[in-house]
């Protein structure tokens, strides 16, 4: 064999092995981009499973506190309403408590019993 035919069966030969690394690493990033796209997937799913059970919990939480906040409310507006009547039944007996001290005073003046007083 001359020099050409040699560099000619060395050349080939390097092609061809050229072309089989080509295909193993064509099938490797194959492997790898499939299991790349398994161990997404799965993450993706233990993505969704916590955010449904962190909505959950959340919603829960936030309707407890709702709750808590109906019945605080619930309990005040009671308390205020029995203050405001408490406060309304004072006003009134003190309103009538002046008016009956006001009315024996006129009376004690028709009568010429009291004199009126001056201020000063």
């Amino acid at each position: 064999m001359g020099v050409l035919t040699t560099g000619m069966a060395r050349l080939h030969g390097e092609i061809v092995a050229s072309q089989h690394a080509r295909e193993m690493i064509m099938k490797d990033l194959a492997r790898g981009t499939k299991d790349l796209r398994k161990a997404v997937t799965g993450m993706l799913g233990v993505f969704h499973n916590t955010h449904a059970r962190m909505a959950r919990t959340s919603k829960a939480d936030c309707a407890r506190f709702i709750k808590g906040v109906e019945t605080t409310v619930h309990g005040l507006k009671t308390t205020v309403a029995g203050l405001r009547k408490e406060f309304s039944t004072d006003l009134a007996g003190a309103r009538r408590a002046w008016q009956g001290k006001a009315g024996a005073v006129k009376a004690a003046r028709r009568n010429g019993r009291a004199r009126k007083t001056r201020r000063g």
